[in-house]
């Protein structure tokens, strides 16, 4: 698993036609971050006026960050799983890329005097799985 490169996998779901597909390549993962995009738990905060872009995933009780340039979230299975090549992605970022590519999240504007607030809150908003 570790020579996957986990960008090309993720950017793979673009071209899913159904949740079975997404079950078959990440198994529990991927059937939680289908009900993490069924519950409409993917946010996309837009910060006004500069427009800067800032994902998240509400989890159980937390938020978590992602990185969509780089594919990082702040989740602890990241770490344990992903990091470690165990694991192609956390849920959160497969419900992050099944949310955009089937244009089912959030969008949340906020100004540019919040985003420092709310990066701050995000970070330190714990662990995950």
């Amino acid at each position: 698993m570790a020579d996957v490169d986990y960008r090309c996998v993720l950017s793979a779901l673009d071209r899913v036609g159904d949740y079975l597909s997404v079950m078959r390549v990440f198994g529990q993962r991927g059937f939680e971050a289908w009900q993490l995009v069924k519950d409409k738990r993917v946010k996309k905060y837009v910060f006004l006026p500069s427009g800067r872009v800032q994902w998240i995933v509400v989890g159980d009780g937390k938020d978590y960050l992602i990185y969509d340039v780089v594919g990082y979230c702040h989740c602890v299975d990241f770490y344990q799983a992903v990091m470690r090549g165990e694991a192609f992605a956390c849920k959160h970022l497969v419900a992050w890329r099944l949310a955009v590519s089937l244009n089912l999240f959030e969008t949340i504007l906020e100004g540019d005097e919040n985003y420092h607030v709310r990066l701050e809150e995000w970070k330190n908003i714990g662990s995950c799985r």
